[in-house]
């Protein structure tokens, strides 16, 4: 095989490859479906950082911004009050229960001092359509010039088609994915990432199907790679520090979190003791930790997109309660239709 000046690696996997380009400036790092998958973007942060990157990073998480002070408003959709962002700095007040946005940025200033005061949009996930997300990522998108957004999902619900058996949280995944692919042809690169493989079990998603999906993906053209995070590797200790500091500041404790954690130390099966950091919220035999948790799997948005029936059930939907209702409704016409799978199965 010729080698070409211009070829610098070969294995690195695509969509780090893809982020290499001196053309991509400014990058936006969002939670796919709420809970902690902004907070899984550490995995990646250290990297991105070591490209040079400005990376924007918004929450679209479970915790309600009303209950985050000191902090500016930054946006508001007209058509739905709920859909309030707030920009959370290191400085703002959070209930201590939850306050991953602000700790996140209480963190970074530690880790990148020079670059602070770091803040995050915060947003409550189970608040917005696709539509009203689509504005919100436009106005960040023109205030901050991005070239790229990269959606990231603990679990593999985004995955999901919409005719499993079990689908997780699918109108929140479905509403970020259906998002990022839409506003694609004005950006150079638009990536959703999953990790976590595996965990998502426990909302009834099938490891077997998740493995399905990741096989069509491919065979249209969509995966983009993927590595298994090395313990010991910059990204694996600067996630686990980061999940520290929390752990140390609010009482929630993420399971997915701990679980992705776990697995990239080397914590497997559901008998084993678990690590410290787990124990406050699963007992021994309810988790099953394996090495595939750990690894981070890159996808085209606009693949995924194409592929997700629930998306096309929900994209019209003006409110979330008719998102819902759109979703609720296909769902059972495929049940009559007995269109839905059978509870998938590894051999």
């Amino acid at each position: 095989m010729a080698e070409t000046g211009a070829q610098s690696t070969y294995v690195m996997p695509t969509f780090l490859v893809r982020l290499r380009d001196p053309g991509i400036k400014n990058v936006l790092v969002c939670g796919c479906g709420g809970g902690f998958d902004f907070v899984h973007s550490m995995n990646l942060y250290p990297e991105l950082k070591l490209m040079g990157k400005n990376v924007i990073i918004g929450s679209y998480s479970f915790g309600n911004p009303e209950n985050i002070g000191n902090a500016e408003m930054y946006h508001v959709d007209p058509s739905d009050l709920r859909t309030q962002v707030k920009k959370v700095t290191a400085n703002s007040k959070y209930d201590r229960n939850y306050g991953p946005e602000v700790l996140l940025c209480a963190f970074l200033d530690k880790m990148y001092p020079a670059d602070e005061p770091h803040f995050v949009y915060a947003y409550y996930a189970r608040a917005f359509t696709i539509k009203m997300l689509v504005r919100l990522y436009q106005k960040i998108i023109h205030d901050h010039s991005i070239d790229a957004i990269v959606t990231i999902d603990g679990g593999s619900d985004s995955l999901m088609r919409g005719d499993e058996a079990g689908l997780g949280d699918p109108v929140e995944d479905a509403t970020s994915v259906a998002t990022v692919a839409s506003l694609a042809a004005g950006l150079k690169q638009a990536f959703l990432i999953t990790i976590g493989v595996g965990c998502d079990r426990f909302n009834s998603v099938s490891d077997a199907a998740t493995m399905r999906a990741i096989g069509e993906i491919t065979h249209d053209g969509g995966f983009l790679g993927a590595y298994l995070i090395e313990p010991g590797s910059v990204g694996a200790r600067f996630y686990a520090d980061c999940l520290e500091h929390m752990n140390a500041n609010h009482r929630f404790r993420s399971v997915l979190a701990g679980a992705i954690r776990a697995a990239t130390e080397g914590y497997t099966g559901s008998q084993g003791p678990l690590p410290e950091y787990l124990q406050d919220r699963v007992r021994p035999g309810q988790l099953y930790l394996w090495p595939i948790m750990s690894i981070m799997w890159a996808f085209d948005a606009c693949v995924v997109a194409k592929r997700s029936y629930t998306i096309s059930w929900i994209k019209d939907a003006d409110s979330v309660h008719e998102a819902l209702e759109c979703f609720n409704k296909a769902r059972a016409r495929l049940s009559h239709q007995n269109m839905v799978r059978a509870v998938e199965e590894l051999p």
